[in-house]
């Protein structure tokens, strides 16, 4: 199956209905990805949706992603764990539980999460948060609004008196 004949199937974008129509052979959830050239949104939240779905089947064990630079990886994560080194923008998007590491990590990084742990060494940026944890050496920005608990090199991160001060 391809990525176009999976969409062709779906009535609209949930991670109900992309289990729906995927299969349910982690490997052949990996073919997809590996085989994907995605351009749109639509096919991107596919995409992620799917990196989860193969985490949580493949549960306890950890699924590794080959496919770098692939936004929202862990879409919607409910269990599970995935590494890949590279990813894309949206990682760990409204993610409720499990676990994604990666070297890299792309804007709105964790992006309406609401539990589970990202652990990156670089973020370029995170989004609105719920709740969750993440872990990184590196963060070039943090969006204004923060549930989740976050460290940068091991300490945890609080916005100053005059952050909050100045609305940043």
């Amino acid at each position: 199956m391809r990525l176009e004949e999976l969409i062709a199937k779906i009535e609209n974008v949930s991670k109900s209905e992309v289990k729906r129509v995927a299969p349910t052979n982690c490997s052949d959830i990996n073919n997809i990805i590996k085989e994907s050239f995605p351009r749109s949104p639509y096919e991107k939240m596919v995409l992620g949706y799917l990196t989860s779905l193969c985490a949580e089947y493949i549960y306890p064990g950890t699924f590794n992603l080959e496919t770098n630079e692939l936004d929202y990886v862990g879409f919607e994560l409910e269990r599970g764990s995935i590494e890949v080194e590279i990813a894309g923008n949206n990682l760990g998007s409204c993610m409720r539980s499990g676990k994604i590491t990666a070297r890299k990590a792309g804007d709105e990084t964790g992006s309406s999460m609401a539990g589970g742990e990202i652990i990156v060494d670089e973020i370029k940026s995170i989004g609105n948060t719920i709740g969750g944890k993440i872990y990184a050496k590196k963060v070039h920005r943090i969006s204004k609004n923060q549930g989740a608990q976050i460290f940068i090199k091991e300490v945890k991160f609080k916005r100053g008196f005059f952050d909050k001060l100045l609305g940043r």
